[in-house]
């Protein structure tokens, strides 16, 4: 049959193989809520999953890895399971922390190496709506080949610039492509409560940040009825550790806002706290605000948040 296997090493004497199940549903949830903004393309790519457990191999007492593997059936399918393998390292690289706490819950401690989001030396791309391998003959789908001399100038081109950057949506979400980014953010701001919170969670993993989104995402996660707490707290807290001048930007944000705005921009904030660099003024006016929020409307973020500080 053939097929490809990842592995991480760890440590721990948990449940290793409800950890391998956990970490497989955190990865493959992560590529397909991407494959929602590639479209029609990718559907054969989770066509491809039909009855397919990349964990199903009962792991082997004494062995200090994990592993996932994905078959090439007949030799019909290495588009789909080098994708499929790629995506899955993609997601461990960008999501290590969600995806090292699901396995943490069953006694399983991921001890790396993180892989690096561009590593790897697969590259894909989508040419007349089907999503490629490009290899060193042609475009390979599963069961196909598209020489090169059958594509018009700006498919040819569209290959070039995949063999630099993967082409795939996943890899162009997380950097982002601007083309995603604008659709994203015009989610962002739609009237779908559906989509903008999907939105909230593209941002939260893209690798640039802006003091402009990270404002839209608290105007927009603070209105209440339309949307949970939880859908835009946690997207908030990841987006500002990467935007630069995040304390001061959300020290100023949080009284102009709502309750639940305020208490997204507190709770933020909280991670920044300890940072080497904050003096000891910084941190004393993020007391007094935790204190002013629980004065105010007896904020229950700023009454743990304060107790977390204790």
């Amino acid at each position: 049959m053939g097929g490809i296997v990842l592995s991480i090493s760890f440590d721990g004497d948990g449940d290793v193989d409800a950890a391998r199940v956990a970490m497989w549903e955190e990865m493959r949830t992560f590529a397909q809520w991407f494959h929602v903004l590639g479209g029609k393309a990718y559907d054969e790519l989770d066509d491809y999953l039909d009855e397919l457990e990349p964990a199903a191999e009962p792991h082997q007492a004494g062995d200090r890895r994990m592993y996932w593997r994905f078959p090439n059936p007949a030799g019909c399918c290495p588009r789909s399971m080098l994708a499929w393998a790629h995506w899955c390292m993609v997601a461990v690289a960008v999501d290590w922390e969600q995806i090292g706490y699901v396995a943490g819950r069953r006694g399983v401690t991921i001890t790396g190496p993180r892989p690096d989001v561009a590593a790897g030396e697969e590259r894909l791309v989508v040419v007349r709506d089907r999503l490629w391998l490009v290899d060193d003959d042609g475009l390979r789908g599963d069961n196909l080949l598209l020489s090169f001399d059958e594509l018009t100038e700006e498919e040819a081109g569209r290959v070039d610039a995949a063999r630099e950057r993967c082409g795939c949506v996943v890899c162009a979400g997380v950097r982002p492509d601007p083309e995603i980014l604008a659709a994203v953010l015009a989610d962002l701001h739609g009237a779908d409560d559906g989509r903008a919170v999907q939105a909230a969670w593209y941002l939260e993993r893209m690798d640039s940040a802006t003091p402009e989104v990270l404002e839209a995402l608290v105007r927009v996660g603070e209105q209440t009825r339309r949307f949970h707490y939880d859908d835009f707290s946690h997207p908030i807290t990841r987006y500002a550790g990467r935007v630069p001048g995040a304390w001061t930007q959300l020290m100023a944000l949080a009284p102009e806002v709502g309750q639940d705005g305020r208490d997204m921009a507190l709770q933020a904030l909280f991670p920044l706290y300890g940072a080497p660099h904050r003096t000891e003024d910084e941190r004393d006016a993020y007391r007094a605000a935790l204190q002013a929020a629980l004065a105010e409307y007896g904020s229950d973020t700023a009454f743990y948040l304060l107790k977390d500080l204790d």
